[in-house]
């Protein structure tokens, strides 16, 4: 352990001196002499190493991965990697860090974007296991660290991922209620219904079962819990 190292936990806040990804060559970050005319190389470059690490970090571990292995498996050298990265710690937090803006930012369109609190619900738990089927490599290696045995990977905040995921679905849900949309009742409760539903759906699409319910499968179940907790209307209302 580095002297003076505060003692790493999986599930605990990204420390300061987790270094973030520089693939673009972002506003402020030290490029060598000559690069502003490599930046297409070097945000592939940065890429390469990103899709090595995370196939990696899932076939082999985190603690079981090495620099050299990564750099192989993309294609460069040790010194392009941490160039981008800074270190094995860097790209791993990179990836997590990266992922959980994307995630934040999605979702947060996805809400504040039109229709009901219902139509917004649907669109918005779609989309998320659009996600999951589109960075699935990243979802495992969540899933595998935050829920597996730990294996001296770097602190990340993984339960960021559900305060985003949870706070989104509940404030709809709210909004639902507050509109009379939703017939009135425990707001927390509806909400993790909702989520529990795409839970289970995005858990045996990781699974790769024969069951596997789907997106369609996903609208249909959510079909069902609406058909609960809609406000019924009067005919004349209708």
């Amino acid at each position: 352990m580095i002297e003076g190292e505060e003692r790493r936990t999986r599930r605990g806040a990204v420390t300061p001196r987790h270094r973030a990804y520089r693939g673009g060559g972002g506003a402020g970050a030290a490029r060598p002499a000559g690069a502003e005319g490599h930046a297409s190389a070097d945000q592939d470059a940065g890429a390469r190493l990103v899709a090595a690490a995370l196939e990696l970090f899932n076939r082999r571990g985190y603690a079981a991965t090495t620099v050299r292995e990564i750099v192989a498996a993309a294609g460069v050298t040790k010194p392009v990697l941490y160039y981008h990265f800074g270190s094995k710690e860097g790209i791993y937090n990179a990836i997590l860090q990266r992922s959980l803006a994307e995630f934040t930012a999605a979702l947060a369109a996805l809400e504040a974007g039109e229709g009901t609190a219902r139509q917004r619900i649907e669109r918005l738990l779609g989309e998320v296991f659009d996600l999951l089927r589109q960075h699935e490599p990243v979802v495992r290696l969540v899933h595998a660290v935050f829920y597996g045995p730990a294996e001296g990977a770097p602190p990340f905040d993984f339960e960021a991922f559900h305060r985003v995921f949870s706070g989104a679905i509940r404030r709809l849900v709210a909004e639902g209620v507050a509109h009379g949309e939703f017939r009135a009742g425990p707001v927390d409760d509806m909400a993790l219904v909702l989520q529990g539903v795409a839970a289970i759906c995005m858990d045996l699409e990781l699974a790769d079962l024969p069951q596997r319910p789907g997106r369609q499968g996903l609208l249909r179940m959510l079909e069902l819990v609406f058909a609960g907790i809609e406000e019924k209307r009067s005919e004349e209302e209708g």
